[in-house]
């Protein structure tokens, strides 16, 4: 009896491991289909964290600042210092986005409104009047090559309707982005009243999380736990708010350099540039492919190489001074290993897989480097244990 249960139970385990493989796919097209759901859903509680983590710092020192002033008899009815710091910091953030789009748009305008229209009108003609050679020379060869009319007519069909279809796509992405606009500010507005409250009551939060923690689990587990977190936010901590301040610092260092040049749209090249470079190595390709694209439309040659000196220059004091102070030691990584991190990075979760793929393989290669001390050290302390005793045993 006990051998026929084994057999039936090992014969259904062996039918149900078929019918999984069988049905792999399906179920892991489902199983991405509910995991794509519940971040859907909890996708503000994750921007609102996000949000409330990179502004911790700011509001910390904000509320120092506030407690200090509370010890002087103006401000000693000041309460609640933990809110008026959180309300503060938005407001801060909130004014610093205005000011960048204000800058942003006027650099455009005040651009648009000094170039001059003949020759955008007189570039234009050109443009249009060499398309035209253009096709006309492939209408002579063609007739030079004896093509028949409905071969041609079939190749023509077939290219317009590919156009129309890339088109057609595009205006339907397009109508969807603007249809969902609602659905993104709703959950910008639950984002940002999510994070506002992590931000005033984070402490409460954490602290009810690690009394769960430890009714829950063993002082071993929490300990360690509590070690993964640790490393976690010295390592996101360290890169996400570096690369933010070494984006903000080179987007005021590149618009300033290029304006000095006399390069056009200097500040748009160095607000996207900064933006650039939150991505390693993505920000200067940006500023250079700006500045020679700008100056050779406008045919200034002298100072594309001037301002292509100054950017050399900007991008090895970033590289060798400004970048290494402001990012922490924790990850300090090699280059290949950056590289290879944005290329997985961008493969898995697209620009923001990239904005995250460098700490993440800095935090791997962290845990890798401890592991790997670990094993040292304990065969050198087996090793001094079987020295050991080898001696004691050459002494008797």
């Amino acid at each position: 009896m006990q051998i026929s249960l084994y057999v039936i139970i090992t014969a259904m385990i062996i039918y149900s491991l078929s019918l999984v493989a069988k049905n792999a796919p399906i179920i892991v097209r489902e199983f991405m289909d509910q995991v794509n759901w519940l971040i859907k859903v909890i996708q503000p509680v994750i921007i609102g964290f996000a949000f409330a983590y990179l502004m911790e710092p700011v509001v910390n020192f904000i509320e120092s600042k506030l407690i200090r002033l509370k010890k002087k008899k103006l401000f000693r009815k000041l309460k609640a210092p933990r809110t008026w710091a959180a309300v503060i910091s938005v407001v801060l953030l909130f004014l610093v986005f205005i000011g960048l789009i204000s800058l942003l748009v006027f650099s455009v305008t005040n651009q648009l409104r000094l170039a001059n229209f003949d020759d955008i009108i007189r570039l234009g003609q050109e443009l249009i009047n060499s398309l035209t050679a253009f096709f006309e020379s492939i209408d002579s060869k063609l007739k030079e090559l004896n093509l028949q009319s409905s071969d041609f007519e079939e190749y023509l069909s077939t290219a317009t309707s590919q156009i129309l279809t890339v088109l057609e796509n595009f205006a339907k992405s397009t109508v969807n982005s603007v249809t969902n606009f609602s659905g993104y500010l709703t959950t910008v507005i639950f984002s940002f009243i999510i994070g506002f409250y992590f931000l005033i009551d984070g402490k409460m939060f954490t602290n009810y999380i690690k009394k769960v923690s430890k009714a829950l689990f063993s002082e071993s587990i929490n300990e360690r736990m509590q070690g993964i977190i640790h490393d976690l936010d010295g390592v996101f901590s360290g890169y996400i708010r570096g690369q933010l301040t070494d984006a903000f610092v080179m987007m005021i260092l590149i618009s300033l350099v290029l304006s000095a040049t006399g390069v056009k749209f200097a500040v748009v090249i160095g607000i996207f540039a900064g933006i650039g470079n939150l991505i390693p190595y993505f920000g200067p390709v940006v500023a250079y492919i700006s500045t020679v694209t700008i100056c050779l439309i406008n045919g200034e040659y002298q100072k594309m190489i001037i301002s292509l000196i100054a950017l050399f220059v900007i991008q090895a004091v970033d590289g060798n001074f400004i970048g290494p102070r402001l990012l922490s030691r924790s990850i300090k990584i090699h280059p290949l290993i950056i590289i290879i991190s944005l290329i997985f990075g961008s493969a898995l979760g697209g620009f923001l897989g990239m904005l995250l793929a460098v700490p993440v393989g800095a935090y791997c290669k962290l845990v890798f480097v401890r592991f790997i001390e670990h094993r040292l050290r304990n065969k050198e302390e087996m090793k001094q244990v079987q020295d050991k005793e080898e001696r004691n045993g050459s002494k008797r």
